[in-house]
């Protein structure tokens, strides 16, 4: 069976939850949904978040220093590491409850930037860049067409970006060009890379975000942005995993908005991911077919 035949037609062995629990035998899945909060919140301070906002509201893109629960990183970074092993896309690490234990875990800086009515948006996708020099995860681009921030600062929509291992600049780190870099350009980027004045990845304009892993790093949907590309010095892979929320007090961007806390079942899941398999196959290369035997195989 073909990549895109299994995104149109699901194979039922996709929700066979058993099958996934053998493949990652420490990550959970329950197939009728679950509450994704057991992990805990993140560990930020009213003062972080405002550095967090103020950061986001002048530069367009925040960073905080590693703050989530270190067991749920390094569960999701082994389980990612395990499905890229075996041909798996790493964003089936959604399959799992560890992946929307995440989303939940970051409930304190949703609220401070989107307020108490937000929503994750299912817009899922993962990376396991490998360590070979030039390869590397999405090209230039803007994570929304149109206005993501309205008068007054306030947020329809966010991206959230957490490396689950240190994403470095030999492993391919993100690169943003901060809002009053861009601001200051003579014309649209858009218009100078298409032109030739600029590079799709404009790195002399542009600004590395090293992280250790836990580390959360945002900006405004809007932001142009980057994956950098792993050298002959990267020590291991850049594995990492983004999160788009948004605040309900708009229209939703995409449907269905899920709250965060609430993993879904097990259809959905597949769904979402099948989803974002058909969506996103024009920003890298996929598997031309999913290793679903690999469901079948007992694994340490």
């Amino acid at each position: 069976m073909s990549g895109a035949d299994e995104t149109s037609t699901p194979d039922p062995r996709l929700l066979d939850a058993g099958g996934w629990r053998r493949l990652v035998p420490w990550l959970n899945v329950t197939e009728a949904g679950c509450t994704a909060g057991g992990a805990g919140f993140m560990a930020v301070d009213d003062d972080a978040l405002g550095r967090a906002a103020d950061s986001l509201h002048d530069q367009g893109w925040f960073a905080l220093p590693p703050c989530l629960p270190p067991d749920l990183i390094d569960g999701l970074g082994r389980g990612i590491s395990r499905l890229a092993a075996l041909g798996w896309p790493p964003v089936f690490i959604h399959v799992f409850d560890q992946a929307w234990a995440l989303q939940a875990a970051l409930t304190p800086l949703a609220r401070h930037l989107l307020g108490d009515r937000f929503a994750v948006l299912p817009h899922l996708w993962a990376w396991c860049v490998p360590p070979v020099a030039g390869a590397r995860g999405w090209p230039g681009h803007r994570d929304l067409i149109g206005n993501s921030v309205f008068p007054g600062g306030i947020h329809m929509t966010l991206s959230l970006w957490v490396p689950l291992v240190d994403a470095t600049l030999d492993n391919g780190c993100i690169r943003v060009v901060p809002l009053p870099v861009e601001r200051a350009l003579p014309d649209r980027l858009e218009t100078m890379i298409a032109d030739g004045r600029l590079a799709a990845e404009p790195e002399a304009i542009g600004t590395p975000l090293p992280a250790a892993a836990g580390a959360v790093l945002g900006w405004r949907q809007d932001l142009w942005h980057w994956s950098g590309r792993a050298t002959t010095a990267a020590a291991g892979p850049r594995i990492s995993i983004a999160i788009e929320m948004q605040n309900r007090a708009f229209d939703a961007v995409a449907e269905p908005l899920i709250a965060a806390g609430h993993g879904p079942r097990m259809q959905m899941r597949v769904d979402l991911i099948l989803r974002a398999l058909r969506t996103y196959a024009r920003m890298e290369s996929l598997p031309g077919q999913l290793p679903i035997d690999t469901l079948a195989q007992e694994f340490k």
